[in-house]
This record gives C-alpha cells, structure tokens and sequence, in this order.
C-alpha cells in the first residue's frame, strides 16, 4: 500500500487594524496584510525520504553521502540553485547548505530542499554569497582534500573523485602543487568541513581560469 504525503503550505498571517479612541473602540477592517516567512539562518529542518543525498555541490551527480533514515534534524544556513529535484511535495531547484546535525552528516554539503521539510514551499535561509565559486576535480580517479592550504606539514582527511563538482568560499596563496594544466600555488577552500577545514590545490580544479576565482580567505 502506497501511502502519498501531502505537503502544508507555511500558514499565512493576517493583520487587523483597529483604532481606539478612549473606552470607545472602533472596529475598522484594514487592508489584509500578508506575511512571507522571512529568511534567517541555521533555521532547523529534518529530511523527508530516506538516504537523502548530500553532495559536494549542488548538483546530483555530485552526491559524497547519504543521510539514512527520514526524520532526520539537522541545520542548515544558505542555499543555491542547482539541478531540479522531485520531492515529496513537488520539484525544486534548490539546494541547502548543511551547518550541523548527528555523527551521520557532513557539515559543509548541500541537500536538495525538495527532500527537506522546512515549513515552507520558499527557501527558509538565505541566499549562499555570490563570492563563493564552483569548480571540477580533476584527474582520473580521487583526489586528496587536506585540512590545511598545503601539502606540507597537513594530513589527507578525504578524497573526491574525478569529474564532481565543488563549492570553493576562499582561496590562499601557499606551496605550489603540479596539476594536469601546470603548477598552482593557489589552494581552494571548499564549504565542505569534515575536519577544520577542507582544501585541495587549484591545480586539480578547473574553474575555467588560472587566477583565484574566489575571494581570498
């Protein structure tokens, strides 16, 4: 037996205008006014369906994980716009960044909202910052994230594989690093936080450039 969910609509509030003059009240029926769910950070959320996707960035071929069973709380606190994903209660194109949840969740990943229940039909955080960048591992197999800019004195704390995509926030300028197009010195920092931090030599992205395409940290 298939059992369908149906989704709420976040409730909408509505506003009267009354007018008070001493002991007399007069009742007035002012314009409705409709109120949008504002969007604020780390709101918490928990997922919809089972082994909910959470990928390096927003798309889904990019998946690293899976967060097991529905129900699952966890925090978000931006999101971005990415491939269309069917939920439970329609399709979607947006993605949220995971802040925080149980030992089973990669901080620093992306959800597709389609699969999260937020109280909302709209994004409930906001938008992730336009200075954040988006890259392509490199190579032909996996490749090594570092907790530190460099591949001196740090330790290899994951590894993403050839071809998925990445969400880079910052860059730094360190030890140089050969990659398929020549050497960089150039190190990006991704959203991703399975350590203190997660990074991997620009030259294994392509970002489409040689230069930093993100802020520097």
């Amino acid at each position: 037996m298939t059992i369908q969910v149906y989704k709420p609509r976040a409730r909408k509030r509505y506003t009267r205008m009354l007018a008070t003059l001493g002991t007399i009240v007069i009742g007035a029926l002012g314009a409705v006014a409709v109120n949008a769910r504002a969007a604020s950070a780390d709101p918490t959320v928990h997922t919809l369906v089972a082994n909910t996707p959470e990928s390096w960035a927003p798309h889904v071929s990019d998946e690293a994980n899976t967060i097991g069973p529905s129900g699952t709380h966890l925090t978000i606190s931006c999101y971005m716009s990415g491939d269309t994903v069917a939920g439970p209660y329609g399709p979607e194109k947006a993605w949220d960044l995971i802040s925080g949840g149980p030992s089973n969740v990669w901080k620093g990943m992306f959800v597709p909202d389609a699969d999260i229940y937020t109280g909302s039909n709209s994004p409930v955080v906001p938008r992730c910052p336009s200075s954040w960048a988006s890259g392509r591992i490199l190579g032909n197999g996996t490749e090594p994230v570092y907790d530190a800019p460099s591949n001196l004195n740090s330790i290899v704390i994951d590894r993403i594989a050839s071809g998925l995509h990445v969400v880079i926030k910052c860059t730094a300028r360190t030890t140089w690093y050969s990659g398929p197009y020549g050497r960089e010195n150039i190190w990006d920092k991704l959203t991703a936080a399975d350590g203190p931090n997660d990074w991997v030599p620009d030259a294994l992205v392509y970002t489409g450039s040689n230069s930093a395409v993100a802020p520097q940290c």
